[in-house]
């Protein structure tokens, strides 16, 4: 009789773990089949969203080989999905804000003529300026850790520097998993070598150049200060010479450290490919391995207690920069005017809103001093 009873509690067992097994199979199932629904690509000529790896074209191949690793990984296909939804988020944002009228704008620029609408670029300065007048130039990279966004993204934040008397250029590049970091750094450098090129069809002071970026355009635009001074590792990292002499720096909670960034490496290390650890570009991921290979300008640092994502690696880059010697400066912010934490790039998502007003302005006068 015991044995039975045995025998009985051992099958009730096994069928309490078939049906656990089963769950679990069909959630991830379940998981599985919504992810690659969110995540299906459309085609370029048609409504899409700009994150890697959802874009396709009859015409332009958006994919190279140093993407080909990653773009299974499951952290990169569930970042997908997150990116997504966060372009959601940031449509319905920028439907709340009203722009400037008084900016005149240049869309869809190519600075690679391939086709590729990563390879563009905009342009705006205040309606009214001629081409003769010499404005400051800021040139702004777009955030969206790596895989998100376009120019379109930072389109309002732009236009509102530009009304403040700027000439600005907004640049896309390619996202990852399509790309990785790499070929990102490569798409800037050409664009700023356009721009290098090109700025004197415009109204802008050449000698008045603010380079800045946010969050993941933040490490591009740190990145792209050093190259455009270190012929060896320009070689290294496969970039033209953007040929540009940059007056300041604005980071805006820059991402710099994405080997050594604490447990965000998880994701970040892979951005640069399944095949990171061999790669040359390997012993320069985080910005503390190549600031030694460049004298940076003055730079000025944003970030907010809400900045759950970068505020302590926008104090790390800081705190480095200073024991450098580099000149620079950091605002840290706390809450709005109404009490509430100020999240990560508040500036750039809230750019006519009182903090972030007050974080352009501070930001633009520190380059106005370092122009003098």
């Amino acid at each position: 009789m015991e044995a039975v009873k045995e025998k009985k509690k051992l099958s009730k067992g096994k069928k309490a773990i078939v049906i656990i097994l089963s769950i679990i199979v069909v959630i991830a199932l379940a998981a599985v089949i919504f992810i690659n629904v969110t995540t299906k690509p459309a085609k370029d000529t048609e409504p899409h969203f700009a994150v890697g790896g959802m874009v396709v074209s009859d015409t332009v191949e958006y994919k190279d080989d140093s993407g080909k690793g990653i773009r299974h990984n499951p952290v990169i296909r569930i970042m997908q999905m997150v990116w997504r939804f966060c372009s959601d988020g940031d449509a319905a944002k920028h439907a709340e804000q009203t722009p400037p009228e008084n900016v005149e704008k240049i869309k869809d620029v190519e600075y690679i003529s391939d086709g590729n609408i990563y390879h563009r670029l905009d342009v705006f300065y205040p309606k009214g300026t001629k081409q003769s007048d010499k404005l400051p130039v800021v040139i702004d990279i777009h955030g969206g850790g790596w895989m998100y966004g376009d120019k379109d993204l930072n389109e309002y934040y732009c236009l509102s520097i530009a009304d403040r008397g700027y000439t600005v250029f907004s640049i896309s590049y390619r996202l990852v998993p399509d790309v990785t970091v790499n070929e990102q750094l490569q798409d800037v450098a050409e664009a700023l070598k356009w721009i290098s090129e090109n700025m004197k069809n415009y109204p802008a002071d050449e000698s008045k150049i603010l380079l800045t970026g946010d969050s993941a355009g933040g490490q591009l635009s740190a990145y792209s200060a050093v190259l455009l001074q270190s012929e060896e590792l320009r070689e290294k990292f496969g970039v033209v010479d953007g040929n540009l002499d940059v007056s300041a720096l604005v980071l805006t909670s820059p991402v710099a450290f994405m080997k050594d960034g604490g447990s965000f490496s998880v994701y970040t290390k892979i951005l640069w490919g399944k095949d990171y650890k061999t790669k040359p570009t390997y012993d320069y991921m985080d910005i503390s391995e190549i600031i030694d290979y460049a004298k940076l300008p003055p730079t000025y640092f944003i970030t907010s207690d809400g900045d759950s994502l970068a505020h302590d690696q926008t104090h790390r880059a800081y705190e480095l920069f200073k024991e450098k010697g580099v000149q620079c400066e950091i605002a840290n912010f706390g809450d709005d005017e109404n009490g509430d934490p100020l999240p990560h790039v508040f500036s750039v998502l809230f750019p006519f809103d009182k903090s972030g007003t007050k974080a352009i302005n501070d930001a633009l006068a520190f380059f106005d001093e370092a122009c003098k």
